[in-house]
């Protein structure tokens, strides 16, 4: 790390002339700052026109283009659990296991959920256990 400057051995005058040069650049900078808050505001405005313009031509109802655009559902449980839970006792198919797991209020984004609960099942042997074809327990 390099030394500091000692700065004792300045001239006062040398001092003060420096600290209005930087001044007067921080006055730049923040001008140049606006005019760039502003051009940005601009380009935003004008994106979001042209995502109105484009829901409206391909009937979509919203376009989000920011980052992270996909929401996950939010649930008080993981899916494992809430199947875990539904299973306990019990033997059923995986189209019987999704309605019910839809009916308890488990909310998902999933194009078809019925795979995600048919990937579930058959990733976690150490929670389920499959007794036939399409039928399945928890362990």
């Amino acid at each position: 790390m390099p030394k500091k400057p000692d700065l004792s051995r300045v001239p006062t005058v040398d001092l003060i002339r420096e600290l209005e040069q930087r001044q007067a650049m921080a006055g730049e900078f923040e001008s140049r700052r606006e005019a760039l808050q502003k051009e940005l505001a601009d380009i935003e405005a004008e994106l979001s026109a042209l995502e109105a313009r484009a829901s409206n031509a391909f009937g979509r109802r919203h376009v989000n283009r920011s980052a992270g655009a996909r929401t996950r559902s939010a649930n008080h449980q993981p899916l494992n659990a809430v199947l875990q839970k539904l299973l306990k006792g019990r033997t059923m198919s995986v189209t019987e296991i999704t309605e019910a797991v839809q009916k308890s209020g488990y909310k998902s984004n999933a194009a078809n959920f019925m795979t995600v609960v048919n990937l579930t099942l058959l990733k976690r042997k150490d929670l389920f256990k499959r007794v036939g074809r399409g039928q399945y327990t928890a362990r």
